[in-house]
């Protein structure tokens, strides 16, 4: 098991994000080499190649401006700046705990476990926000297309971005003080862990859990499905044949070619990949593992489901 109960009864953990405040065994002694192994080996491929591929995104929409500047785009760089975070900060924290330092966190200190803990949080919710923002510009662009000339533009996405991220880092300001140094029995001996302050038992620590699952992911998830399934219902209606003249019905307003209508269904088609993915990452995270894996995985997505950004990849690649 990776994940050890501190003294406290602390867990940093209040949905299915990643721990934050890492409840881990302190130092590889405390590790079967072969599950040391393992942990190493995804941990450090995860960082790698998110990392990278997360980096490639950013700079493939911003090198091609011109072509690739949408709001549905800016969205997916505030998405992958927030994978990043995750990367870098849940990932470097394994790795170190496996294999570096036993008592790691006392280099840290509580400063550092408070930061660690915020910041990951941060970027955990300003994703769900990004994912939940962006799915809203693709439902007015394809099912209210009179008004995503004034409503979808670049512009109002990246006000839109600010105010995700300037939320995220209200919302999640009460770990600046709940993260602390917890002590945790590692076999014969305590070690300190970053964790926060509540117990189980606590009255809060219910009220804090429930109110961060019903915000950040159930309403979300909610308001999601209702979304794309309001979308796939206009895509279908839009490329199916008409019952009475049997020829195809003609295409939404905006989209003046059937090349447009399959690029803008391809989009869709991404999008919703991207959050069943988290969705089901998420429902099924049993460690920090699998976020890792799901904060690395975005640009293998984009890359098997868009030929736009498969292409910029490809070019981005040969000019570096």
């Amino acid at each position: 098991m990776l994940e050890q109960r501190p003294i406290t009864g602390s867990n940093a953990t209040l949905d299915a994000a990643p721990e934050a405040g890492p409840q881990q065994q302190q130092g590889s002694q405390y590790y079967d080499v072969p599950i040391r192994a393992f942990v190493t080996m995804v941990a450090s491929a995860a960082l790698l190649i998110g990392v990278a591929g997360n980096a490639l995104v950013v700079a493939v929409v911003l090198r091609v401006r011109s072509r690739l500047l949408t709001p549905t785009n800016c969205y997916l760089v505030s998405l992958a700046a927030s994978d990043l975070l995750v990367l870098l900060l849940g990932s470097v924290t394994i790795l170190v705990e496996l294999n570096v330092v036993r008592d790691n966190w006392l280099l840290l200190g509580v400063p550092g476990c408070k930061l660690n803990v915020y910041l990951t949080y941060v970027a955990v919710k300003t994703s769900a926000f990004a994912i939940t923002a962006f799915s809203i510009e693709r439902y007015v662009a394809i099912c209210r297309p009179m008004r995503a000339h004034a409503l979808c533009t670049v512009r109002r996405a990246k006000r839109i971005i600010c105010a995700i991220w300037l939320c995220g880092l209200a919302y999640n300001s009460p770990w600046l003080y709940l993260a602390t140094l917890v002590p945790v029995r590692r076999l014969n001996d305590t070690v300190s862990a970053c964790g926060h302050r509540l117990n189980r038992t606590d009255p809060g620590y219910a009220a804090l859990y429930v109110g961060d699952l019903l915000l950040s992911y159930l309403a979300p998830l909610v308001l999601l499905s209702v979304l794309y399934t309001a979308v796939a219902r206009v895509l279908f209606r839009s490329s199916a044949p008409s019952a009475e003249s049997g020829q195809p019905m003609r295409p939404l307003r905006t989209f003046n070619t059937a090349r447009s209508l399959r690029s803008r269904a391809q989009v869709v088609k991404m999008l919703f990949v991207v959050v069943y993915r988290i969705v089901s990452e998420w429902y099924r995270v049993i460690s920090r593992l699998l976020v890792l894996v799901n904060s690395a995985i975005n640009p293998v997505i984009y890359n098997a489901m868009s030929v736009k950004f498969r292409r910029e990849f490809r070019s981005l690649l040969y000019w570096i």
